[in-house]
């Protein structure tokens, strides 16, 4: 989603192209999640058109390897709930946030940031 004008427009309101890809996609979920009260069909197909539009959102934002890290928290979530359920929120709490940590160190997203780039681990 690289588009000439795409320049133009980050630099009018001061921020890098990343970061307005970000704020584009963000202001595009509100009329997406509107749309979701008239998605015709029971919860199996509302929970597709969630899934797939944050997955389109994210890809169109950050990239592919965005969708990738977004697997492993949603997966510890349901392993949580499958093999414990009465602690599941509590353990997907600390096992989803030390991940997001890991990929902070790892991936030094504090100095992406600095340098005008933006990825989904900063959120």
């Amino acid at each position: 989603m690289e588009l000439p004008e795409m320049d133009a427009m980050a630099s009018a309101i001061g921020v890098s192209v990343p970061v307005l890809r970000f704020l584009l996609c963000f202001v595009v979920t509100i009329p997406i999640s509107f749309l979701h009260r008239f998605v015709p069909g029971g919860p199996t197909v509302l929970h597709f058109y969630a899934a797939a539009t944050g997955a389109i959102l994210s890809y169109l934002s950050f990239g592919f390897s965005s969708n990738l890290h977004f697997v492993v928290p949603m997966l510890l979530g349901y392993v949580s709930m499958a093999l414990c359920r009465n602690y599941c929120g509590i353990i997907t709490f600390f096992l989803a946030f030390g991940y997001l940590i890991g990929c902070h160190v790892y991936y030094m997203s504090g100095d992406a940031w600095k340098e005008g780039g933006i990825d989904a681990k900063v959120l």
